[in-house]
């Protein structure tokens, strides 16, 4: 028998775990695919109920839930990669009897899962919002993927990194989770960075997660600037989390492993 390639077994790991994830996630509830939808949808609702109620006229010409499902729709992706990378090790530690399934295996079939999710949930909205007759079709199409994809990746980079240390500080886990309710508010889900005065701009770009959000609206929509969103702030952002969490998951995959 011919003996696979380290990648073959990998794709064939990552396959097997991706799969078990969506039994594991949706097998057992009835209407689990369905809120993985409702869940952001009413999210949207609520946001856009507020906004006419407080600001009616503010974002002329453009679709304000529109504005809303791009923006919350990747932040929920990029905040579920993350938190679900950092339970990957726990949740799965009992393959890892099996020498074909490494712990890294664990959190790639993860964050599948979450951006295939965003991926059907995109179509999904495109579709309904197509219907009730907003202006759905983004200026930009291809830089919008490249930002949704992109913004995955960050999470994917914290997402090992996290997990690593969330796995060894039990505490470090539940700090993240904490951090995720302040983030929903500063990193421009349902504002413009140009209705801010300049200091509270420049402090909430500090953030990396507006950079990406900043890049997704400006590409999405006419009239937004895209002066706020800088290429190799996320670039920074999305690579040294990648290494440091590779370089640690590397000294210590054994100890995960025999844990």
């Amino acid at each position: 028998m011919k003996k696979r390639s380290s990648l073959k077994i990998f794709f064939s790991v990552v396959k097997a775990l991706l799969l078990r994830e969506i039994q594991t996630r949706f097998g057992s509830q009835k209407l689990g695919y369905l809120w993985a939808v409702v869940e952001p949808m009413a999210t949207i609702i609520v946001f856009a109920i507020i906004k006419e109620l407080l600001h009616p006229n503010a974002m002329p010409g453009i679709d304000y839930p529109v504005f809303l499902a791009s923006g919350f729709v990747a932040y929920f992706m990029f905040k579920n990669i993350v938190v679900r990378s950092m339970s990957s090790f726990s949740a799965n530690k009992g393959l890892f009897v099996y020498k074909q399934v490494k712990p890294f295996d664990t959190i790639i079939s993860r964050a599948l899962l979450e951006f295939f999710l965003t991926v059907i949930i995109v179509i999904l909205f495109l579709f309904i919002g197509w219907y009730l007759g907003f202006d759905v079709v983004p200026k930009n199409p291809l830089m919008v993927i490249v930002a949704y994809i992109w913004f995955a990746i960050f999470g994917l980079s914290l997402g090992i990194l996290f997990a690593v240390l969330g796995f060894f500080f039990q505490n470090f886990s539940k700090i993240i989770n904490l951090v995720f309710l302040p983030l929903f508010f500063i990193s421009a889900l349902f504002y413009t960075l140009d209705a801010l005065p300049p200091i509270v701009r420049d402090i909430l770009l500090l953030n990396p997660i507006v950079h990406f959000e900043e890049m997704i609206h400006a590409n999405y929509f006419d009239g937004l600037s895209k002066e706020y969103y800088n290429y190799t702030y996320m670039a920074l952002w999305t690579v040294m989390p990648m290494f440091l969490g590779l370089w640690l998951y590397r000294k210590t995959e054994r100890k995960i492993i025999m844990s």
